[in-house]
């Protein structure tokens, strides 16, 4: 009965985990979207780029160059047009991005200090079962403040995402709506 549970339990997070990846797939197209709205003149780098963001760990730094230049095109495009339209969601991307390169380096710390306190702990204790050290309780706070921090990331990303998007899909409606038809085979 346990292990049928604890199967349940394991695709009940792979589901979720999917899901997750799912979504940040569908925010980063969004910035996609908005970056390729910028006019290639006002551009300030390609928008394939942008999937950049989809490695993992070089996504932490990364994100600063997405927010800066992506939002940069935005306002380019923006007072080209004569428009202000304040800093098109950079601070709300430089936010995320500095949240998650603290909380990479916390959550790398704290994993750190509990791994070097389990393996003093198993070697000290000849595998009794040991309570709760003060390293220990400072390497879960580590990486709870790391979790917190993840969090508060997520919430900048979201208000970033919302942002860009508004702002790029605003600009796609001031742009010209030029269509270039041509020469009809029928009518030469």
């Amino acid at each position: 009965m346990a292990a049928g549970f604890g199967i349940l339990i394991l695709f009940g997070a792979c589901a979720i985990a999917l899901a997750m990846f799912g979504l940040f797939i569908w925010m980063v197209f969004l910035i996609y979207r908005a970056a390729a709205s910028v006019p290639v003149e006002h551009r300030r780098m390609d928008p394939g780029l942008v999937w950049l963001l989809v490695i993992p760990v070089f996504q932490s730094v990364w994100a600063f160059f997405v927010a800066g230049r992506v939002c940069g095109g935005l306002s380019d495009a923006f007072e080209a047009r004569g428009l202000e339209r304040g800093d098109c969601g950079r601070f709300k991307g430089l936010a995320y991005a500095v949240l998650m390169v603290i909380q990479l380096g916390l959550g790398i710390v704290g994993a750190g200090v509990q791994f070097a306190w389990a393996i003093g702990m198993s070697e000290a204790s000849g595998g009794e079962k040991a309570s709760l050290s003060p390293l220990q309780m400072a390497g879960m706070g580590v990486t709870g403040l790391a979790w917190i921090l993840g969090i508060g990331g997520l919430v900048f990303l979201v208000l970033f995402v919302v942002e860009v998007n508004r702002r790029g899909k605003e600009l796609s409606s001031l742009e010209p709506k030029s269509i270039d038809v041509g020469a009809h085979p029928r009518t030469e």
